[in-house]
Parts: C-alpha cells; structure tokens; sequence
C-alpha cells in the first residue's frame, strides 16, 4: 500500500515538473509575445502580431504629436515636430518584440521565458525617423545661426508703446555633439529639450527679457543739417553706431567707444570741423552734431551724464549750453544708465535730419523734465592788427566775436518720487577780430592850418 502510494506521488511529482519544465511552452502562443514582456511601458504580453501592429500604430499616432525644442540658454528656441521628421516605430520594431524568449536553443528559450513569465521583461523599442529630412533641418539651423548676430529692432505704436523683434545670436554649433543628442531624443520618442552644444557664440544686443521690459519713449531729441554730403554720410555712420546700445541698470556708455575710430578705414569721410573756433577740413566731420542730439536725449531722459564738453564756440544746430563736442583720444560723451530698468539706444537718420530716442520702461520715465538756462554772460573780444609781409591783400580782416559763459540746469522728477538735479557749463571763448596788413601802415599826416589871406578867398 505504501508502495503504491509512492509510486503515485512520484508519477504526480514527475507530471507536476513535466508541467513546470513546459509551462513556458504551453502558455506561450506561437504568434504572440511572451506574457509578462511590457514594451516601452506598454503591456504587450499574450499580443498577436495584428494587435501589436494596431497598438505600435497608436503609439506612432502619439509620436506624430511629439515635438523637440532645441534650447540655447533664453536666446534660442527652435521646435521642430516629430510628424515632419517622420519619427515613427517601424515595422523592424514589431519583429524585435516578437522575437523575445524566442532567441538560441530550446534551453536558452526555456530559460529566458520563465524569466519574463517570473519576473517580467522591460523591452524597449527604439523610434526612428527620415535622416535626409533631419539633415536638412539640421544644415537649415547652422545656417540660421552661423550668420553674424542680429540685435533685437524696435517698433513704435500709434498709442506710444514700443515692441521689440526677437534678436538672433551668432552660434558656432558643434554638429557632431548636436546629432547625437537629436538622436537620443528622437530614439527615445518622447517630447523634451535638446541644448545646442556650441564652441563659441555672439549674442544681441539684449535678452527676450531685458526687451520686454523697454515699452516706451524716455527722451527723443531731433537736429537738423544740410549742405556738404561727407558730413551728412558722417552722420549717419555715427548714428548707425549708437543705435542698438543696450545698458543695463549702472552701464556706461561711451561715445567714442560706439562710434570707433573716425578713420577712412571705418567708413568716415573728411568734413567740415570746428578748430579753435574755425572750420576746417578733418576726417568724420558732423559726428559732434550726433553726440550734442544724443546729449539732448539723455538731458530730456534724465540720465546721468558723466562726460561733456563744449565746442569752441556755439553750435547753430542746439540751443546755446547744449552741445557735446568730441574728439578722438581725448574728449568723449560719456553718461550712466542709473535707472531702475535697461535702456535702448535708437538713433534714425533721414536725410536733412538726425533723431535719437532713449527707450525704457514706463517706470523711469520722468514725470517732469527742466532744462534752464541759469547763468550767460558775454565776454567781450578785441581787435589785433598783425603784419605779414609774405601777405599779397595789403589788408584782410577775420572777424572775431564774443565769447559766452552759459550754464544749464537740469532738473528731473518722477512719479514715484524720485529727483535727480545737474548742471552743465559752457565756456565759449571769444574770438578776437585780427586785421593782418602785408606792411605797417603809415600814420596819415595832419591837414595844414590854412593862412589868413587863404582864408579870406
């Protein structure tokens, strides 16, 4: 009896491992993924071929949806959909999954399915996508980008506010390290952020931020010239070279700096300009009517200017006491954004005319602006009589004039409570009338006394 009861446990434990040994094989159907195998999250186990075709066929619906942004700090954002670079899982995919637990021979298969039915089997598929397609986006970005830096434009609005265009930097992008993360990104067929990895870069004038926060007009002062076209080309150069400076709060701006050299090399022109009190040819004459326009702006926007010079003598162009002269090496414009907010320099030339805008925020623009005249007074001139022998006139006069001292005060207030005072001097020297003869001039002789008996005739 005993022995037959072995026997039969025997027989049910041989039947229990047979069972064991082939469950793998039995609960595995021939065309169907290995139960417990999840692909890319997804349950797959127990799927046909046809349901995970029409499953795969979800997925790639949803990665249509997809999109990369490619990310360079807050200056860069480019998307670019999964749909246009045709990102999809193909058809090599749905063969790999199917393929689980049914790879080497029938002990390897025995042993790598009780593993997935145990323990379950994370499979993931990799995406792919249209190289030529993700070539050409990828030439299309380096060309985008590889061209010199564009600094943000401003628009101005019929109701007084100003917008910014988005500025472009110049980026000197690393191909190689830009694919292989496009292509991590896109194998693993989600949505996300690739940064742009780059070996150097050139960036605008301003951030997307920093432009936002400019919406409107501090100070705009307009001048006006005519006559010689080298000065008016000066112009414009100079104003071309100003225009775009953006200043953070505490930024200094230099004139000079943003002009460069007043050099042939630099595009300037020889011109006009004023020496000791005289016009006279010299290169880049007509830039000091841009640096005395962008004086004015800065005075009617209330910004702290920190180097000004006079000319010689009064401009015609702006009021007496208003002018900024300078000269290469020793004599610049020079002022400090100390405002709670960036500013933008605009400058526009038109022929005949120069205007220059300070843009900021609607925070630090002044409620109220005086600029007075606080002290003028005239300094008389002489005349000098010299002698030249070498002169052919035998007389030439250069007519002199007074000089002036003029002092203008600047006055500021804003809504908030803020105020902000200087003053500017300007000492005109006077320039004596000087008479230059080719000989010393004989004094006349007096008239005779006529005789009496002359007299009486």
């Amino acid at each position: 009896m005993r022995l037959r009861k072995g026997r039969i446990f025997g027989l049910f434990s041989v039947i229990l491992l047979l069972g064991v040994a082939s469950a793998p094989f039995i609960w595995v159907k021939r065309d169907a993924v290995v139960p417990g195998v999840r692909i890319n999250g997804m349950k797959a186990g127990g799927m046909t071929r046809d349901e995970l075709e029409r499953l795969f066929e979800e997925k790639n619906q949803d990665l249509a949806k997809g999109k990369l942004e490619l990310v360079k700090d807050d200056l860069v954002h480019e998307e670019w959909n999964y749909k246009d670079l045709n990102v999809r899982y193909d058809e090599k995919s749905l063969d790999e999954a199917m393929v689980i637990g049914r790879q080497g021979n029938i002990f390897k298969e025995w042993k790598d399915r009780w593993a997935v039915l145990l323990t379950g089997k994370a499979a993931h598929i990799d995406a792919d996508w249209d190289s030529e397609i993700l070539e050409k986006k990828t030439a299309e970005l380096m060309e985008k980008y590889g061209k010199p830096a564009e600094n943000a434009y401003p628009s101005f609005h019929k109701d007084g506010s100003i917008t910014f265009s988005h500025g472009r930097p110049h980026l000197e992008i690393i191909k190689e390290d830009l694919a292989l993360s496009i292509g991590a990104a896109l194998r693993a067929g989600k949505s996300g952020k690739v940064e742009i990895p780059v070996s150097g870069e050139t960036k605008p004038n301003m951030s997307p931020a920093e432009a936002k926060e400019i919406d409107t007009i501090l100070g705009r002062y307009t001048t006006y010239f005519g006559g010689d076209s080298n000065r008016s080309s000066n112009i414009r150069l100079a104003a071309e070279h100003i225009s775009g400076t953006y200043l953070k709060p505490g930024g200094d701006f230099s004139y000079n700096q943003s002009t460069g050299s007043r050099s042939a090399e630099n595009g300037y022109k020889e011109a006009p300009v004023i020496i000791n009190g005289k016009l006279e040819p010299g290169s880049g004459g007509g830039v000091c009517q841009v640096s005395s326009t962008l004086f004015n702006a800065t005075l009617l926007a209330g910004l702290q200017i920190t180097d000004r010079t006079c000319h010689f003598s009064p401009v015609a162009y702006v009021p007496i006491g208003r002018d900024a002269t300078v000269a290469e090496g020793y004599l610049d414009f020079r002022f400090i954004n100390h405002l709670k907010h960036g500013i933008y320099v605009y400058a526009e030339y038109a022929p005949g005319q120069v205007t220059v805008f300070i843009l900021g925020n609607k925070e630090d623009k002044p409620s109220y602006v005086d600029l007075s005249k606080t002290q003028d007074e005239t300094l008389p001139f002489k005349t000098v009589t010299k002698i030249d022998p070498s002169q052919k006139e035998a007389r030439k006069v250069e007519e002199g004039h007074e000089g002036r001292n003029v002092t203008i005060q600047q006055t500021v207030k804003w809504a908030d409570g803020r105020t902000y005072q200087d003053s500017f001097l300007s000492d005109y020297e006077p320039v004596d009338t000087v008479i230059t003869l080719n000989k010393k001039e004989e004094p006349k002789p007096a008239p005779k006394a006529k005789k009496k008996s002359e007299k009486k005739k």
